[in-house]
Parts: C-alpha cells; structure tokens; sequence
C-alpha cells in the first residue's frame, strides 16, 4: 500500500488484516483501532462515515496492490499457462504460511455485503474486474479474441476464488494446487487450439 499517511495507512491495512481473518461482521471498529495503534479520532478524521468508508477503501488499496502485482508478472508473460500456474502456486506458499487463514480473498466481504452496501459491493467489484481484465489482456497479446480472453479470464479469476475458499474451509493449499494444475492443462490446450 501507499504511504499516504500513517495513521490512514495503519487503519487499512488492520483492517483487511481483520476482515482476510474474520469477515466484515465479525470485525469491530474497535478491534480495528487496537490493531491499527492509530488514534481514534483519526478513524473519523480518515473515514468520516465509519466502517463502511474504511473497509471500501481497505478494499480498494489492498486490491489496486493486488492486481498491479498480477499485471507486473502478466505482463511480460511468453506462457499464459506457466505464469497463470505459478501465480496460483505461490498463492498457495501464502495460505501455508497464513495455515490458509488468510491470503487476500475478498470473498466473505463481497458475500457478507453483497446485498446490504453498494460501496463494498462496488469496490469488490472492482478489485475482481481488476484482475480479470490483467488475464484478458495477457490472453489477448496471445492471439485470443477480446470476447474469448474475456471468458477465459473469467474463469481463471473465479477459479482462484473458489479454490481460496476451499483452502479456507478444508485448512491446507491442495484445492489451489490442484486448481494450478487443471488451469496449465486446460491453458496449455487453449494455447494449442488457438494456433491451430
């Protein structure tokens, strides 16, 4: 995240801390302030309407990082299937690292919320179309249709989703792993086709 200023800093990154750990109901604004070690006031100094404010832009921040990271590997890719892999490989080193409680999944926030905040809905939107579009154009610079890349990034994106919820709920890497490999197979086989 951006050092914009330390206080702010510290509110977001505790809490997405928080929420990877314990969803978006199950964390407190005051939980939140004793993680953090910012001064109360700066909470609504910051993020003036509450917990929703400050959880959209944690999402926001955390997500913006998240994608410019899978760009910078992306971007540069000569194997959509091997760089595609890797990313959900180490994502797997992170969940054994975390005893898969936590590693970046906005899934509990967009389920939790979905009906309740358009702001979190849209800022979990936009951090999943984030990383979506980072696969389609990878796709794309390989000979893929807009339309195609698209579908294909789609299901890379929702792939690695599902498979962090898995891993969250059965405690180990194995569904990010086995997801790694289907994906190469199934990229590898797409690649192929395409050339064809």
């Amino acid at each position: 995240m951006e050092r914009k200023n330390s206080s702010r800093i510290r509110l977001m990154e505790a809490t997405f801390h928080l929420i990877e750990q314990q969803g978006y109901h199950g964390t407190g604004l005051n939980q939140i302030i004793k993680e953090s070690g910012a001064p109360k006031g700066s909470l609504y100094y910051y993020f003036p309407n509450g917990k929703e404010e400050l959880v959209a832009e944690a999402i926001k921040e955390y997500g913006q990082s998240l994608i410019n990271r899978i760009q910078s590997v992306l971007i540069d890719a000569t194997d959509p299937a091997e760089v595609t892999q890797l990313i959900f490989i180490n994502l797997a080193k992170k969940m054994d690292e975390s005893q898969c409680t936590k590693a970046g999944s906005f899934a509990s926030v967009t389920l939790e919320t979905a009906n309740s905040s358009a702001i979190l809905q849209k800022a979990c939107k936009t951090m999943y179309d984030g990383c979506t579009n980072a696969y389609q154009e990878m796709l794309q610079k390989h000979g893929f249709s807009k339309a195609r890349a698209v579908q294909i990034a789609s299901f890379i994106t929702s792939s690695m989703e599902g498979a962090i919820v898995l891993c969250r709920a059965k405690r180990n890497s194995q569904p990010l792993i086995q997801a790694a490999e289907e994906l190469y197979f199934y990229l590898k086989m797409l690649l192929d086709n395409n050339t064809k």
